[in-house]
């Protein structure tokens, strides 16, 4: 009981709970953000919001959920499963989060999702400061 690793274990409430989650936030998304929807098209602000929300999204629930079961079944207590996987749903934070950034198909859609940030932010701030456009 002295390894780090163990086998995680993953559950069909998992995966429906990421989907129950992304759906959420991608209708939140949809409803709250018109003039960046405007500015991108429907279907890819759609479909860039949920490539920049799934990384976050399946480490806490595939990720963390997985390795804290694994843990638990090992014989591990709840606090210690759950600071254990923790650790785990970091480091998948963190490296979806990279992909998104930084692999071709995915970074793409994110920097269009920013810029079409920017340029709503832009608009909105010139129009508060009095500046036409």
């Amino acid at each position: 009981m002295s390894a780090f690793a163990v086998d995680p274990i993953f559950t069909q409430m998992q995966a429906i709970a990421f989907a129950g989650l992304l759906t959420f936030a991608l209708i939140l998304q949809t409803i709250f953000s018109p003039r960046r929807r405007a500015v991108m098209g429907g279907l890819k602000f759609v479909l860039a919001s949920a490539v920049v929300a799934a990384p976050g999204l399946a480490g806490v629930t595939f990720v963390r959920g997985a390795y804290r079961l694994g843990y638990l079944e090992e014989g591990r207590g709840f606090w210690e499963a759950n600071l254990r996987s923790l650790v785990w749903m970091s480091g998948a934070i963190f490296a979806g989060q990279m992909a998104v950034r930084f692999l071709p198909p995915m970074s793409w859609l994110s920097r269009d999702l920013g810029n079409a940030g920017r340029a709503v932010w832009s608009e909105r701030l010139g129009r508060w400061m009095g500046r036409t456009r």
